[in-house]
Order: C-alpha cells, then structure tokens, then sequence
C-alpha cells in the first residue's frame, strides 16, 4: 500500500510540476528576450557611436581641403549609402567581364566625390579620401545591419532572431571598432596591414626606375642573381589597390615570362601566428575575382608556373596600421622571394614579381619606405597561439 501511494504522489508532482511550465516557459522566453534586447539596443547605441566617429574624421580630413564642412557634410551623408549592384550570375558567361566594368564605374563615382567635395586635394591626398570614406562607409552599414536586426526582433518579438544577434555581436563589435581605426590610418595616410605584400615589392624595387602602364598600377625591372625580375604593385602612397592583374596580363602577353610569383597577406585561423610566413602555389590576390581571373587564365595559356608567399594576419590586423610584427614579416617575405627565384628559376629567366595589397603610406623607392611602425598587440592572458611554427 505504501508502494502505490508513493508512486501516485510522484505522478501528481510531475503534473503539477508540468502544468506550471507550460504557464511559466513562455513568460521565461519573454522575459529572456527582453532582457537580451535591451542588450541589443546599447550595443546599437555603441556601434551608432562608432559610426559617428569615423563619419566624424572623414569629414574632418575632407574639409582641410577646399570646402566648409557645411557644404560637403549632406553630400557626403547621402554617400554613405552608396551601393554597386553585382552583375548577373545565372549566365556566367561573361560575368567577371561585367562585374569589372561595374567596379570601374563604381571608382569612377569615388573619384567624383572626392574631387567635388576636396577640390584642392593633391593625387595622392585624393587617393587617400577614397579609402576613408570606404572606411566611414563600413562603420555606418554595419550599424545600420544590426539597427535593422535589432527592430525587426523588437517588431516581431523573435527570441531566437534575439539570440543570433546576441551570439554574434562580440565579433561585429570587433569588426566596427577595427573600421574606426582603418578610417584614422587612411586619414593619416599611414600603412596597414593589408599593405605588407606592397611594402615587400618595395622592398625588392629598391632605387629602380619605375613605369605606370596602367592608372594606379606600376612596375620596374631589377637584377637579382642573374635573373631579370619585373616587380608589380600599386602605386602609392596614396591608398590604391591598382590593377595587378591586368598589368601581369600584358607583361606575360609581351615577353618570355618563366614564373610568376606573388605575396599578399592571408587571413589567418585563429591560434596561428600574426606575421608567419608561408608558401604555396596559386594566385595569391583577394578582393572581387576580376583580377585573379585574368592572372590564371595568363598563366595557363602560357604555361607559367604561379608561386604564392603570404603572410598570416587577422581581419583587424588587415585594416589597422601596419604593426612591427608585421612589418619584419615583409622582410622575411623578401628573402623567400629570393630563395624562390634561386630555387626554381635558373639565370636568363625573368620572372614577375608581383606583391599584392593596399598601398597606403608605401611608396616605390626604399626612401619612400616608412621607419616606425606601432607595437603588436599583446598577447591576452590565456590566449591560446602557436608555437609549432614560431615566428622567424
């Protein structure tokens, strides 16, 4: 008897215990989503902050040449949301024809802008202007990606809308953060991390005579043990991604080329080393596809080996100011370089040399070079990073 009161009193626990969740679950999630949008909404007013910092110096840096901020501050709010639509993929013939053709469109607008609202600004400081408002662009679309979010799960009252928001606003918050820093570098015109593949090719030019074949694109031919090397990149100083690909593609097309070699920075797993650098085959180049077509479809027409050295970098680390870390890794990046033309080259051959990134603050000479670069950041505590390949 004993037994069977024992069991009924347990069944009636578990119903009421039952009956109570049902009730409280849905308030619980309530509750829950409150509290995570109330979350949302400071991380809203933060990343607003953010926006209106890097809208705040690309007006400060537009304004030093030739026009009141008055009168460059609607035109340049009304930019900020300027978009370039990609072109059709279904049909993929011709697609990276068209898409280029709206890229240069799209620079061409740039170019507009910054000549109508800093009329006074030299080629150089101009090119700078372009990469700042890049900058200010990304701060403002972010915040206004998550805004959308975060009114659309306050609107529709979606928990787990709420909480995908919430797991990925750590990285975002990173991300925003590391755009107000990438819009102040371009502002000074200093050097960043996506610019090591440039500063190695710098490095090689040395004191040679340099040519601009193509708008923002250059190149020059040096010795190195008896090979003869044509070292491609953009122009600098000023903030310029060029076109490596079209000029690698005229190069092969006019002359006996027996390798290709090219240096970028890589985006790097997370525990790995900041400035390792690695080898691999392939086009090393990044960004919309238009110039990596051009330099394999070259390099296979004219059966030309591609070689790629890259150096490993986070994404803040790619738009911050280049760090001593990094700027020793383009040091090591030129003796690879070096090695790789001994090693798989004979002498007579010429081989391209191509390095790959945003030139900002990195001229064509070694004088043009910058000195003083920023320390790297510290290791946090606890903070997990290789030390299989540790950095030479």
């Amino acid at each position: 008897m004993p037994f069977n009161i024992d069991i009924v009193t347990w069944v009636f626990i578990m119903l009421i215990f039952f009956v109570i969740s049902i009730f409280l679950t849905p308030r619980m999630i309530g509750l829950q989503a409150r509290m995570g949008l109330g979350q949302l909404r400071k991380s809203v007013r933060e990343l607003e902050g953010l926006a209106k910092e890097s809208r705040r110096t690309a007006l400060r840096a537009i304004t030093k040449h030739g026009k009141p901020k008055r009168d460059v501050a609607r035109e340049f709010d009304n930019f900020l949301e300027f978009f370039a639509i990609a072109p059709v993929s279904e049909d993929p013939v011709g697609v990276l024809r068209r898409m280029e053709h709206v890229l240069d469109v799209r620079k061409k607008r740039f170019e507009g802008v910054v000549a109508r609202l800093a009329p006074n600004a030299e080629p150089e400081a101009a090119a700078n202007l372009e990469m700042t408002i890049e900058g200010a662009m990304a701060s403002y679309t972010l915040y206004r990606l998550v805004r959308h979010f975060t009114l659309l799960a306050e609107k529709t009252r979606s928990y787990q809308l709420v909480m995908l928001l919430q797991m990925q606003l750590p990285f975002l918050k990173e991300y925003a953060k590391a755009f107000v820093d990438a819009t102040k570098a371009f502002v000074a015109g200093k050097p960043i991390g996506d610019g090591v593949g440039a500063m190695t090719a710098t490095r090689l030019i040395g004191d040679a005579r340099w040519e601009e074949p193509i708008e923002g694109t250059i190149y020059a031919e040096t010795k190195f043990d008896g090979r003869k090397l044509l070292i491609v990149k953009a122009k600098g100083p000023g903030g310029r991604v060029g076109k490596p690909g079209e000029l690698i593609k005229r190069l092969v097309g006019r002359s006996k080329i027996n390798r290709i070699i090219m240096i970028d920075a890589a985006l790097k797993l997370e525990g790995d080393t900041s400035g390792q650098v690695i080898e691999g085959v392939g086009a090393a180049i990044g960004g919309p596809p238009t110039e990596k077509y051009k330099i394999e479809e070259i390099s296979v027409k004219r059966k030309v080996p591609l070689d790629a050295i890259v150096i490993k970098e986070s994404f803040k680390e790619a738009i911050r100011p280049l760090s001593k870390r990094l700027a020793r890794a383009a040091e090591v990046a030129e003796e690879r370089v070096k090695q790789a033309v001994q090693e798989r080259t004979k002498p007579g051959d010429v081989v391209i040399v191509a390095g790959i990134g945003n030139t900002i603050g990195i001229g064509q000479s070694a004088e043009e070079l910058p000195q003083q670069f920023p320390a790297a950041p510290e290791k946090r505590k606890g903070e997990i990073e290789s030390d299989l390949l540790p950095f030479r």
